[in-house]
């Protein structure tokens, strides 16, 4: 009796092993491609199978497992790397653009000095023969007289008489003329001296143009002395145009003396 139930239970068991290797039992993915979980789902057959095989002591995996994702961990990857190399790109880009500023600052600097006169630096103008050679190419005609005065000074403590030769001229724009100042050492002693000079009304003096003047230059003149300095100056003729100019008949140009000290070793 024994004997008939064992060869039973063996032949119960070679049907079930028969069972589990039938392709019915092969797992099935039940989410799309790209998903990183799959469960083994068995078929209705092999569930009643699992239950006898379940009966015999024979392990079951209850744990669905799970495959890498390789193209997803790729893609991110990749847009990293896409990131990272539009970055370096960026910054490559900036510094070079700092250097090339860093070089460029310097004559961009210049000209922008030369343009304002921004920091004392002399303006590149057209120079007053250009500017007659022009306007005399042209044939600019010009028929507003302008009356031009002139004033002189002497500062504290200096002991010179100083005065312009005639008191003013009348000229048209776009002609020149020409004016002296006198300076006599009243004092006992050589006397050096140094003018600076000044145009009103100030919007009028750019287009005063002196072609010779004794401003910013030394002058000694021994104890009685007395010389004739002249000024030659140009009225550009784009000042009869100039809208701005409109109402402004007389314009003033005044110098003023101040002492040099001497060195005395």
């Amino acid at each position: 009796m024994a004997l008939s139930r064992l060869c039973a239970r063996n032949s119960e068991l070679f049907s079930l092993c028969k069972t589990l290797s039938c392709p019915i039992l092969q797992s099935r993915c039940l989410h799309e491609v790209g998903q990183r979980r799959y469960n083994v789902v068995p078929s209705e057959h092999s569930r009643k199978s699992y239950n006898k095989f379940s009966q015999l002591g024979i392990g079951y995996l209850k744990t669905p497992y799970y495959v890498s994702g390789s193209r997803q961990h790729y893609a991110t990857n990749v847009i990293q790397e896409q990131k990272s190399r539009k970055m370096l790109y960026y910054l490559t880009g900036l510094v070079f653009a700092m250097v090339g500023c860093t070089y460029a600052a310097v004559p961009l600097y210049r000209r922008f000095c030369q343009a304002t006169g921004y920091g004392g630096t002399v303006q590149r103008r057209e120079t007053v023969e250009e500017k007659i050679l022009r306007h005399a190419q042209d044939g600019t005609v010009t028929n507003r007289e302008i009356v031009v005065q002139f004033n002189a000074d002497v500062s504290d403590g200096m002991p010179w008489k100083f005065i312009p030769t005639q008191r003013e001229v009348r000229v048209k724009p776009g002609e020149s003329a020409l004016a002296f100042y006198t300076a006599e050492n009243l004092s006992s002693t050589p006397i050096t001296g140094m003018s600076t000079y000044n145009v009103t009304p100030m919007k009028a003096a750019v287009y005063f143009n002196k072609i010779q003047c004794f401003c910013f230059e030394e002058q000694r003149l021994l104890p009685g002395e007395q010389i004739d300095m002249p000024v030659f100056f140009y009225i550009d003729p784009e000042f009869e145009t100039d809208p701005r100019m409109d109402g402004i008949s007389d314009i003033i140009l005044s110098y003023t003396f101040f002492k040099i000290a001497e060195d005395k070793s």
